[in-house]
């Protein structure tokens, strides 16, 4: 049997277009421009940036050169260090994880694109069929004189119309059908994205990188125009300076910064084994750490320029119109586009963006859980169409758990994958393993050896020393404390989770990282 040679990107540029496209994703729209407003406005942008300096950028260093210098996939790059192969294990089971549920996300903001066709904009009115009394129309005169238990058209639309949401997690109920059609036509596009491997769905990157970035600043300067704009970008920059002296902030400015760039699920060692071996990865780190950032604040102008607009619409305060989480992309900001001239066209052009920020994430945590099975297997490359198989079958799995997901109960199962799968403190846990493993066991004058390989001499070898052995290491320890420490019930509004629903949360945070210490014992009692 002949030894099928690596595959390759085409073109420099294009680990550049792939590693953008993967980390600018649905984060970057509604995460962080909500943070920045709850945790200080401008002020979130001091912590904010030094985690990019010393937490983002130095693992996006370290991946994307670990896998150009071992030129191999996640588990071949980690048999350098046996004692921490198990971190590579479980940066694969938080990618399986990543896969089943992201999705989801994406089936939800299809519904509200096709929605967006409508003549008239289903969450603007209260004549449907999910309403309920207290339905509100998206009116300022009604909303001025709401009372107490009227709930808007948006937020019904949301919860009856698009989630079908059942009472709790004990009630699954019924798939929802049209989701489910969604929900297959998105699996069979991210399939045919990379059922050929890189060389093929390097060429959807470059539409799906590009295109998001260019209709983000379309909605920006839309939105600067409006009635109300300045007093969104106030409340998004203003600082208050108090709020540094909250631990809270710190952690919050952390862990967006982790969860954008996917810190230590190994995506990245895959993407960067594509490369040539000389290729300068050092800048490619650095631009990508600069695009995921600027991404991130120019999307908060959008959205709170938007959000500005909507307030000073229906005559209230901000806050209340900027809510958390899926209230701020799926509500508030469809509130306030119904309110502009000719929405239909705004609404399609927003949740289009949305829909290409998350397709090209999505296909390259595919492709990353795909190599893993194909690397891991002699046997499985031996066979001629072996990439598309195994790719359809891996789809066809992820695709079956993520039905409970479109389920009335959906939206709890979600928000457990959400909360403890590849978040919190299992995702510190497993960035500051994989530095500490090559930081402190593969030792660092090893791995500038081959840094000096690949690229000749380079600057800033004390700066990456110190994040390295230090820094990086004492962020995600004191993060993973922080988080142990403040377990708190898990909720969505006023329902809260029952044991045994957090219990499965728990165990699936677990699920991944029990492979660093689980292989290093294996790899003792082997010895």
């Amino acid at each position: 049997k002949t030894k099928q040679a690596r595959q390759r990107w085409n073109r420099p540029c294009d680990f550049l277009f792939a590693t953008v496209g993967y980390f600018v994703g649905l984060g970057n729209v509604w995460r962080f421009p909500y943070l920045c407003f709850e945790n200080g406005g401008g002020a979130f942008l001091i912590p904010y940036i030094l985690s990019v300096v010393f937490l983002a950028i130095p693992v996006l260093i370290l991946e994307s050169s670990f896998g150009q210098y071992c030129q191999a996939g996640v588990l071949k790059s980690w048999s350098r260090v046996p004692i921490f192969k198990g971190v590579g294990y479980a940066g694969i089971v938080c990618v399986f994880h990543s896969n089943v549920f992201y999705v989801i996300i994406l089936t939800w903001v299809i519904k509200y694109m096709v929605a967006s066709c409508r003549s008239v904009l289903p969450w603007t009115t209260c004549g449907n069929k999910w309403n309920t009394e207290n339905c509100l129309h998206t009116n300022a005169t009604l909303l001025r004189n709401s009372s107490q238990n009227a709930i808007s058209a948006a937020e019904e639309f949301w919860s009856k119309e698009v989630l079908g949401k059942s009472p709790g997690i004990e009630h699954l109920g019924s798939l929802r059908i049209d989701l489910v059609l969604y929900f297959v036509i998105l699996w069979v596009a991210v399939y045919f994205s990379i059922f050929k491997g890189i060389k093929w769905s390097s060429k959807i990157v470059y539409v799906t990188a590009t295109l998001p970035i260019i209709l983000i600043v379309v909605v920006l300067v839309r939105g600067c125009t409006l009635d109300g704009a300045a007093d969104g970008i106030y409340f998004y920059l203003v600082p208050d300076m108090a709020k540094l002296l909250k631990l809270e902030v710190w952690v919050s400015a952390a862990t967006q910064v982790a969860y954008s760039v996917g810190t230590g699920l190994g995506t990245l060692v895959l993407l960067g084994s594509f490369n040539d071996y000389n290729h300068n990865f050092l800048r490619d780190s650095i631009i990508m750490g600069l695009c995921n950032s600027l991404s991130s604040f120019i999307s908060g102008f959008a959205v709170f320029a938007s959000l500005g607009f909507m307030a000073n619409q229906l005559n209230t305060t901000l806050p209340e119109v900027a809510q958390s989480g899926p209230g701020l992309i799926f509500i508030a900001y469809p509130q306030s586009i119904a309110l502009l001239p000719f929405p239909q066209i705004w609404s399609f052009l927003f949740f289009v963006t949305l829909l290409f920020l998350g397709f090209d994430s999505q296909f390259v945590l595919l492709e990353a859980f795909v190599n893993f099975v194909i690397d891991g297997s002699s046997r499985i490359r031996a066979y001629k169409w072996h990439r598309e198989f195994v790719t359809g079958v891996v789809c066809f799995v992820m695709f079956l758990i993520g039905l409970l997901m479109v389920t009335e109960g959906g939206i709890y199962i979600f928000e457990i994958y959400n909360t403890y799968a590849v978040a919190g403190w299992c995702l510190f846990l497993l960035a500051g393993a994989e530095v500490v493993g090559i930081a402190w066991f593969y030792g660092l004058d090893n791995y500038y050896r081959g840094f000096t390989h690949m690229l000749g001499p380079f600057r800033g070898r004390l700066y990456l020393t110190l994040c390295w052995k230090f820094i990086i290491p004492a962020i995600c320890l004191s993060v993973v404390v922080y988080f142990l420490a403040g377990l708190k019930p898990l909720k969505i509004g006023n329902y809260i989770f029952p044991v045994w629903a957090e219990c499965i949360g728990h165990l699936m945070s677990l699920s991944s990282v029990i492979f660093i210490p689980g292989y290093a014992v294996y790899i003792k009692l082997a010895s």
